[in-house]
């Protein structure tokens, strides 16, 4: 049968970088591009409590004093990198919801191309690094997060993404300073350090002296609001104003502290029970540290992002004080791990609706499923990662070197 002319067309494979891609690759991204930004603008126009309860008052506040010489005062309790941004934005558009809204979807764009950059590195498959470049995209977890919710958790994820592509290239000064860059976003960057020194002490990558990176890059990144006339200890201590806002074990995230009863409003022994989750928290990863550290195991692509799921999933579990957002990383380090293995997509289609059920009282004041039935379900996701772990250190122990 003869090759039709659209065929032809659509197989032509264009070279960019050290990546083939193929007019129908090319097509199909466009198409996703296009479709996933029309969903996002589609949910511009709703102010959810956040907007109206906090950035809107906090983008008014910035545009009184000028723009950037706001800096000079506390308006927020973001770190400065954030509220540079909104500064910025104060100049460019006076619409500051949708300007808010169009950070977080640019940054959306940038984390799909990281994720894609991931799993191609890994799996040399084009076809599973389109794939995980718009599980991202179409996540409900992403989508809700930024464009409905305008909440801009993705800006820090997008930093650990490309600060794990230079890990997987054996970059760990480039890992550590983006990892640095995340930090001074959101101090929710310290569920991705354990992986980085478990990676550490199996000599992969990591060496200890490039995490001297992350304390000088938050320090360089107060610079400028100092400089506008800010208590230069006030912009250090953050986030540990920060951790004392909130007493309760838990904000609507459905871990151990739900089960305990420790969610807000039910605050009954949260100083006493966080204080022993946070031991216990760092026992069971250190638990996991010593237990990978004593095997001579061959760390592939796919346990080491196994891992760091694991790990992230495990400290959000069971650290107090966790919000409804805080398990945001989980989401996109579950596409990686799906799209690696196909047969891995339930959990995590399983890990999103967590998620999403997880959004919804904040977002609709209505629990779908009660909170401690959702902590359960992700009690069991953990599991079941946790038990896929160790078969892939079990399956590579034996394997030969």
């Amino acid at each position: 049968m003869e090759e039709r002319i659209i065929d032809k067309l659509m197989l032509k494979r264009i070279k960019s970088g050290s990546i083939e891609f193929k007019v129908v690759d090319l097509l199909f991204i466009g198409c996703l591009f296009f479709f996933a930004f029309m969903i996002r603008w589609k949910l511009m126009p709703i102010e959810s409590a956040d907007y109206w309860g906090f950035l809107e008052d906090w983008m008014g506040q910035i545009r009184e004093a000028g723009g950037f010489p706001s800096l000079g005062k506390q308006i927020s309790n973001y770190t400065s990198p954030y509220m540079y941004i909104m500064c910025l934005l104060s100049y460019v558009t006076d619409n500051d919801l949708y300007g808010l809204k169009m950070v977080s979807v640019l940054f959306d764009y940038l984390a799909s191309m990281a994720v894609f950059l991931i799993v191609y590195r890994l799996t040399y498959s084009k076809g599973r690094a389109i794939m995980a470049m718009a599980g991202l995209l179409l996540s409900p977890t992403v989508i809700l997060d930024g464009a409905y919710w305008c909440q801009c958790d993705i800006i820090y994820t997008t930093f650990i993404l490309y600060a794990l592509y230079c890990f997987l290239k054996g970059n760990s000064e480039g890992c550590l300073i983006l990892i640095g860059v995340s930090f001074a976003f959101k101090l929710q960057t310290i569920f991705i350090v354990p992986f980085l020194l478990i990676m550490w002490l199996k000599k992969k990558t990591i060496y200890l002296r490039h995490f001297l990176w992350i304390p000088v890059i938050y320090i360089i990144s107060a610079l400028p609001a100092w400089r506008f006339g800010r208590d230069f200890k006030e912009l250090m201590l953050i986030y540990f104003e920060q951790s004392e806002t909130y007493p309760w074990g838990t904000l609507e995230y459905p871990n151990i502290y739900a089960l305990l009863g420790e969610a807000m409003p039910d605050l009954r022994h949260a100083g006493e029970v966080g204080g022993a989750g946070t031991f216990m928290t760092i026992m069971l990863l250190g638990c996991t540290a010593y237990y990978l550290y004593t095997k001579k195991v061959r760390l592939t692509g796919e346990l080491m992002v196994t891992l760091a799921l694991f790990t992230v999933a495990i400290t959000v579990y069971s650290l107090p004080h966790m919000h409804d957002r805080y398990g945001f990383l989980i989401d996109l380090l579950a596409i990686i791990y799906g799209t690696m293995n196909v047969k891995k997509l339930p959990v995590t289609c399983a890990f999103m609706l967590v998620s999403v059920l997880t959004f919804m009282p904040y977002l609709i004041a209505v629990h779908i499923v009660p909170l401690q039935y959702v902590a359960i379900a992700l009690f069991g996701l953990i599991v079941y990662v946790g038990h896929d772990l160790h078969a892939q250190i079990k399956k590579q122990e034996m394997a030969p070197p």
